[in-house]
């Protein structure tokens, strides 16, 4: 027969069985989330997944004409030398700020070059005037033993202060030597770095020539054969395509779960640019043929372009008819697109967050004038950017 102690006993064991088993399911758990190995796992399904969306690219191009793949290349040229522009000039500031500190150094280290050779002028005339001769007479006057003692010691701190003072000086004259040097190598750098820098923009002005000669030439062939009404519906087909397969394939991707959903800030947002709207989605566009499905902001060609929320890069590459086009994949069904841009800062598979600068403005993929193409995708669909994003002043979100 159970006794009340008994029963009470087992109740105690119980709940220290179950509180156990709590235990070690949760460390089970913990560990699992931070196994190395099979976070090594979900990156290779998600480099696989991104290598996919570049294959589809590739599908879905098709047949190109010698013009827009010469334009291709040009814009993709462009923009990898602006981006090394871009590199050199953050060394070459670098580099002067490091001159400038250098330089500082050496002010310093010549006032306290100066200050010690002084010093040590001083010493060494207080030395001659004292000499060996009178040195030895002072000690041979003095008939207090006392007084013969501290005499001996003043001049062991005198000449043991002398010393030192050399030695400090011969230091600031070995680091002098040693700051000259860097600042000659460092002059040396700054002015490759000019030359370098010199010759990047001068390749960047002659690929902005070729390409006027190539937009010339590719908008004669297209009023020529089958005009922009066409090319503009084949090139949002185009798009049409990719998205879908991107779609598929960010749908595996693993999202963030410490940030606000993008469903969630709707009319919160920024646009990602400054500047004049300078189409409305949903507006007609080719003589009522054709609406737009996103905004055109009118901005000055190197505006930056800002994340309008925290994802995940799907799409880092040209398109036709959307130039240097960047995708960015906010986690269930949502996307931002931002096309026509000058300069890529992000690849594929990059993680960016909201106000970050992830391109500048441009007029790619055939555009007269610059300005920033930019869409919101909901499952697959386009909606209207201004009913989830705010205008942007110049400063970022």
């Amino acid at each position: 027969m159970l006794t009340t102690a008994r029963i009470h006993r087992m109740a105690c064991y119980a709940q220290i069985i179950a509180l156990a088993c709590l235990v070690f399911v949760n460390g089970a758990l913990a560990a699992a989330e931070i196994d190395p190995v099979e976070l090594e796992k979900q990156l290779q399904v998600l480099e696989a997944e991104i290598g996919k969306f570049k294959e589809a690219l590739e599908r879905t191009r098709g047949e190109k004409s010698e013009l827009e793949n010469n334009l291709e290349s040009n814009e993709k040229n462009i923009n990898e030398l602006l981006k090394k522009i871009q590199s050199i000039e953050t060394d070459t500031r670098k580099g002067e700020e490091k001159l400038s500190q250098l330089i500082n150094q050496r002010e310093e280290l010549l006032e306290a070059k100066t200050e010690q050779q002084e010093y040590v002028k001083r010493q060494i005339q207080a030395a001659y005037r004292i000499g060996r001769q009178e040195y030895l007479k002072v000690l041979l006057n003095q008939e207090d033993p006392n007084e013969i003692s501290r005499m001996l010691t003043y001049y062991d701190y005198f000449n043991r202060a002398r010393a030192a003072q050399i030695n400090r000086y011969s230091a600031t004259i070995e680091q002098l030597r040693a700051i000259e040097n860097l600042i000659s190598r460092e002059n040396e750098t700054l002015e490759e770095q000019r030359l370098q820098l010199q010759a990047e923009r001068s390749g960047v002005m002659v690929a902005q020539q070729q390409k006027v000669i190539i937009l010339a030439a590719l908008n004669k062939q297209i009023s020529s054969t089958e005009g922009a009404l066409t090319k503009r519906n084949e090139d949002r087909a185009q798009l049409e395509a990719l998205i879908e397969r991107i779609q598929a394939g960010a749908a595996k991707l693993p999202g963030a779960s410490d940030v606000i959903p993008f469903e969630q800030l709707k009319g919160q947002l920024y646009l990602p640019a400054a500047g004049k709207i300078a189409h409305r989605y949903g507006h007609q566009r080719n003589a009522g043929k054709l609406k737009w499905n996103g905004v055109l902001i009118d901005a000055p060609e190197g505006t930056p372009v800002h994340a309008v929320h925290y994802g995940r890069v799907v799409f880092s590459d040209w398109l036709r008819g959307f130039g240097l086009l960047l995708i960015i994949n906010h986690g269930e069904g949502y996307m931002s697109l931002y096309g026509h841009n000058q300069v890529l800062y992000r690849e594929t598979g990059d993680w960016v967050t909201a106000g970050e600068t992830i391109a500048t403005v441009g007029d790619s993929g055939g555009q007269n004038n610059p300005g920033l193409y930019f869409e919101i995708r909901v499952a697959g669909k386009t909606a209207d950017p201004q009913l989830w994003c705010q205008a942007r002043t110049s400063r970022p979100a």
